[in-house]
């Protein structure tokens, strides 16, 4: 592309005084744009169509039910087992790895060598004690001694995983410089059923080369993939940094794009940074994109009242008819509901002040087209129905006790959905000519709206730069360089009491919450007896003397009192109060910290340590510094498991009427299954509440020393380009005619 030519070799030799983030964000996209635009004018190519989301979203999953009805791909269950892993046809299986370059390989054991001192640090700041002069300090108990594997999970899971692959490698003896760079080639006999076993040493949890796999290619005899590229993505929060660089540089070769999103944590703030960041400049058609919510089986098991609602409605249809209207009628219920909350997510994207023309058009079309909600797991036991492991039996007894609803293999295909979406997929096919023929068109126009506010930025910050060297003095920087010194080790405990309010906040609000989740507790653990009055008659005999001269008899009635609980009650009872106090504590953790407007707030005290009244004080230099220290801001995602805690009244009492002798049995069960509930989840709040306070603790102890070092940096390049004053300035000329050529060019 001529534009990407001129504009980088125009720039390029101005680097000395353009911002180097800025310039290499500029060169990623466009070298990223030379090698897609080649990738999508390839002679004859398939229709490639990823398949993206978050690690656990079930990407593998799916795509095992979908086309192979077996465990094929390996589930991401550690990020050792997460390689990009693309699917195509071929008359005869065969499988190709591709391991690791050198570069790469570099950077995981240089992450993998920071482990030591990662882990110095966590285990520091765990044993530190509360600050004095913190508020927070009133309400957190004493350090505890903690153990490794506590100490473990405080180190960023960048390195912590980084450190997993180099081990596994050492474990398995394994010298790396004999593969690093290089490609394998498994031709496997007997179809694509063998390939899970020719894969298990390169993917598999445990495998010999797992650690230094960074993708495959899987040829498979399956007729149905003729003309399509099939790719099964990491998660886009891959710890490991070279993968997930990998999904979104491979997004732009991309025609059609299938994100998954796990109704348990639905349309994430991660799931619409993907709709929202990086398709824009994919060069995906807005109408090629497709929102898929899997795990739809979980979502039903978590919500009685869909089935109870649905239940109401098949009363309605004829007796033959009524479980599959049942069935259908939970379904719908359930997908609108999950398209509702959609809807209304999207909508808030989409009137976002600011949003560019091509992201609110990708985001309306999705928003247009529904998402689609699939359970891989359904289909796999469906498939498998008479041969189910035991967490797979358990699970399906799970379903049916909290639905009421006996599923069998039809039934957990149709709740599955996986036959619809993946003729969708296949569909897909039939728009290849013209995805194909736009593809190009698509790309340059994406990459042409990034370079443009990519360019701007550069151009307003050299404008900025100009002012400043043309205005600066060296000794008045000299002393606003020490004035601010001074001012932010002053003000460092006002910024710290920032974070501390967090810290407050979450820990009162979690403190309420507590309280009213054990006030509902109470609510939840009353079971109705039921007295239930029944008439009956019997026979007397009224004759004399015994019935010597004959028999009389007398009919005569009483009533008799059957006093019985209902075990369904008490089990709904228990899975209502898990998933409303589960709904209360996510709703809790995005709460307690807005992050949008804890960032407001330390800018604004950040901002507050300078004289901004001062002639002397440059607004340009200081804000763009601190904005810098303020998108490092960031607090660890949160989510709860979905554990069912009304097993153990099942397993005691079915889900019938219990006489009145077991009444106080069922009655003692309900009280232990909500305790169960409550130890456990105030459990996890202690730990999610921990890990929030490590690392807003974290931020705030570094924030002031991190943005000091920051604004210093800028003040030195700042000094040193005013000592050449009349060569800067040529030379910041010079750069921002480049700019606004290239612009023009644009």
């Amino acid at each position: 592309m001529t534009a990407k030519t001129f504009t980088l070799a125009s720039l390029t030799s101005h680097a000395t005084v353009i911002d180097a983030e800025q310039l290499s964000s500029l060169k990623t996209l466009l070298d990223g744009l030379e090698v897609n635009l080649h990738a999508a004018r390839e002679s004859g190519r398939d229709l490639r169509i990823a398949v993206v989301g978050q690690m656990k979203a079930g990407k593998s999953s799916f795509l095992n039910a979908a086309f192979f009805g077996r465990d094929l791909l390996p589930k991401a269950d550690t990020p050792m087992t997460a390689a990009l892993t693309k699917i195509v046809y071929a008359p005869k299986a065969k499988a190709e790895v591709v391991f690791y370059s050198a570069d790469d390989w570099a950077d995981i054991e240089q992450r993998a060598n920071e482990y030591p001192r990662a882990y110095a640090e966590a285990e520091r700041k765990l044993r530190e004690p509360p600050k004095s002069d913190s508020p927070f300090a009133k309400v957190l108990a004493s350090p505890r001694a903690r153990t490794a594997e506590e100490i473990d999970r405080h180190v960023p899971e960048a390195i912590r995983s980084s450190r997993e692959l180099v081990e596994m490698t050492r474990r398995k003896g394994l010298d790396v410089h004999d593969y690093l760079g290089k490609t394998e080639v498994l031709d496997v006999a007997g179809g694509a059923e063998n390939l899970a076993y020719a894969l298990q040493e390169y993917v598999g949890s445990g495998g010999r080369f797992t650690a230094i796999t960074k993708m495959s290619v899987l040829h498979v005899d399956d007729k149905r993939l003729q003309g399509l590229e099939i790719i099964d993505t990491p998660g886009f929060n891959d710890p490991v940094v070279s993968r997930g660089q990998i999904t979104r540089s491979f997004l732009g070769q991309c025609d059609v794009i299938f994100l998954l999103s796990a109704v348990s944590q639905f349309l994430t703030s991660s799931d619409m940074a993907v709709l929202r960041e990086q398709l824009p400049e994919a060069g995906i058609d807005e109408k090629a994109v497709f929102l898929v919510g899997s795990q739809r089986d979980l979502a039903l098991r978590q919500d009685r009242g869909i089935a109870i609602t649905a239940s109401k409605l098949a009363e309605r249809a004829p007796a033959e008819k009524r479980s599959a209207v049942r069935t259908g009628a939970m379904l719908q219920l359930l997908d609108k509901k999950m398209t509702d909350q959609a809807s209304l997510t999207l909508e808030a994207q989409i009137n976002q002040p600011g949003q560019d023309n091509k992201t609110r058009r990708i985001l309306s079309a999705v928003k247009k087209s529904a998402p689609r909600f699939i359970s891989s797991w359904a289909w796999l036991v469906a498939e498998h129905f008479n041969s189910l492991s035991e967490e797979d039996r358990e699970q399906l007894d799970q379903l049916c006790t909290a639905t009421g609803f006996a599923f069998e293999p039809n039934s957990l295909r149709q709740l599955s959905n996986i036959t619809a979406l993946r003729d969708e997929i296949l569909a897909q096919r039939e728009h290849k000519q013209h995805l194909i023929a736009s593809k190009e068109q698509q790309l340059i126009e994406g990459v042409h709206n990034g370079t443009r506010e990519r360019l701007q930025q550069i151009a307003l910050s050299l404008q900025a730069r100009s002012e400043q060297v043309r205005n600066g003095d060296i000794g008045e920087l000299e002393r606003i360089e020490q004035d601010m010194l001074r001012r932010m080790k002053g003000g460092k405990a006002r910024l710290e009491g920032v974070f501390d309010e967090q810290l407050v906040k979450a820990s009162q609000q979690f403190a309420l919450l507590k309280t009213d989740i054990r006030e509902q507790a109470q609510k939840y653990s009353r079971i109705q007896v039921v007295r239930e009055t029944t008439t009956e008659s019997y026979q007397v005999d009224t004759s004399w003397f015994g019935g010597f001269f004959g028999h009389d008899w007398e009919t005569r009635c009483r009533d008799v009192v059957t006093t019985y609980a209902s075990a369904q009650d008490a089990i709904e009872q228990v899975q209502v109060f898990a998933l409303q106090t589960t709904k209360a504590l996510q709703k809790a953790i995005i709460g307690c910290v807005d992050l949008d407007e804890l960032r407001r707030k330390v800018g604004v005290a950040a901002m507050s340590l300078f004289d901004t009244g001062s002639a002397d004080f440059d607004a340009e230099l200081m804000l763009a510094e601190v904005n810098k220290s303020l998108r490092r801001i960031t607090i660890p995602n949160v989510s709860f498991g979905d554990k069912d805690y009304s097993i153990s009244i099942i397993k005691s009492f079915g889900s019938e009427r219990v006489s009145e002798s077991q009444i106080n049995g069922l009655k003692e069960a309900q009280r232990e299954a909500v305790a169960a509930i409550i130890r456990d989840l105030e459990g996890e709040v202690k730990s999610k509440v921990e890990a929030i306070e490590n690392s807003l603790g974290s931020t705030g102890q570094t924030f002031v020393e991190n943005m000091s070092r920051d604004i210093q940096q800028s003040l030195t390049h700042l000094r040193e380009d005013i000592a050449n004053k009349e060569q800067s300035i040529q030379q910041i000329t010079a750069a921002r005619q480049a700019v606004a050529k290239a612009l023009a060019a644009l």
